[in-house]
């Protein structure tokens, strides 16, 4: 008796085996690869295309007014990276003369760790009381989704106003002497986009996990009731065992868009004052635009790339492919 093995491009459909290529050559199918052709075009030449050039620009010293490049390999990352954090004491932390990028990394990894954790927590808060039945239940929701609509350099600049010196906030303290220059102390303005951050993900983390919970069969809260397990022990087994894939999805989102953070600090300080608010993609984008080099810029973006790209797969491997169901 001999086995035959089927060629892997091939699939039985109703009894009879269809070769790929026929199924390919097929009418509906070619003109299902027709209404993609114009997504593939665009994706490849307004965004694999740039990614391509930016990697290629990041192994030059190209002069954007000729045109003219000149291979120097890995002297960018060299430049970017070099004097290590350890190599001067960890002087380039505190010191933004000393290394820019790296005092832009700090500032960078002080707002993910302020502004994730506090728009996580308030986002699940929210979410928690808006599920429950309470009056105006959806102008909450709407009220609390309201900062998500603004654009990051609006909401930039409607805090600029509230905290400046003569601000709405600084009439409210000066009264009782706690009047200060939020937005203008290098001491306090980095704080101060971690607040405007954090005001705008709560609500955009609030619409995640309210559909979380919503997606939790309400006979497990009728069971633990039976039970005789209070409020606190109902979110303990039910409620955050089963928003494991929410707040999965809340994490990562919430780190890759804190490292990628840009509108703020730039529209809230240009990344002053004295590089207070200077973050990872506000060093790229005056390196490149402001000063010119794009080579030095693009090998910074690649940076944050690998950063992001480690992270994210540590991640997801962390997580594995588990998931919730029912």
């Amino acid at each position: 008796m001999s086995l035959k093995i089927e060629d892997p491009v091939e699939r039985l459909e109703g009894g009879v085996i269809t070769p790929l290529r026929e199924r390919v050559n097929r009418p509906d199918n070619v003109a299902g690869l027709l209404f993609l052709l114009p997504n593939l075009i665009v994706f490849s030449t307004f965004l694999f295309g740039p990614v391509l050039f930016a990697l290629w620009l990041s192994f030059n010293s190209w002069d954007s007014l000729t045109g003219e490049a000149e291979w120097v390999g890995l002297t960018n990352y060299v430049d970017v990276l070099t004097p290590l954090p350890w190599a001067e004491s960890w002087a380039v932390l505190n010191t933004p003369t000393v290394n820019l990028w790296w005092f832009a990394v700090k500032n960078t990894l002080t707002y993910v760790i302020g502004v994730v954790p506090l728009g996580i927590l308030g986002g699940l808060a929210v979410a928690l009381v808006l599920d429950k039945r309470i009056r105006f239940r959806k102008f909450y929701r709407a009220a609390f989704f309201m900062p998500v609509m603004l654009s990051g350099a609006v909401s930039a600049i409607i805090w600029r106003w509230i905290l400046s010196v003569e601000g709405v906030l600084n009439t409210i303290l000066e009264p009782v002497g706690l009047a200060h220059n939020w937005a203008g102390d290098p001491g306090t303005a980095l704080f101060s986009i971690m607040l405007i951050a954090a005001w705008g993900s709560i609500g955009f983390n609030m619409i995640i996990f309210l559909a979380g919970l919503q997606n939790i069969p309400r006979e497990l809260y009728e069971a633990a009731r039976i039970d005789g397990t209070n409020m606190w022990q109902r979110f303990r087994h039910v409620t955050w065992p089963n928003l494991q894939n929410t707040y999965f999805f809340v994490i990562v989102l919430s780190i890759i868009g804190s490292f990628q953070v840009f509108g703020i600090a730039i529209a809230f300080a240009d990344g002053g004052p004295y590089y207070a608010t200077t973050v990872i993609v506000v060093r790229i984008y005056q390196e490149a635009f402001q000063n010119g080099n794009m080579g030095f810029a693009s090998a910074m973006a690649f940076l944050l790339f690998a950063v992001v790209f480690v992270f994210s797969f540590y991640q997801y491997r962390l997580r594995g492919q588990g998931e919730v169901t029912y």
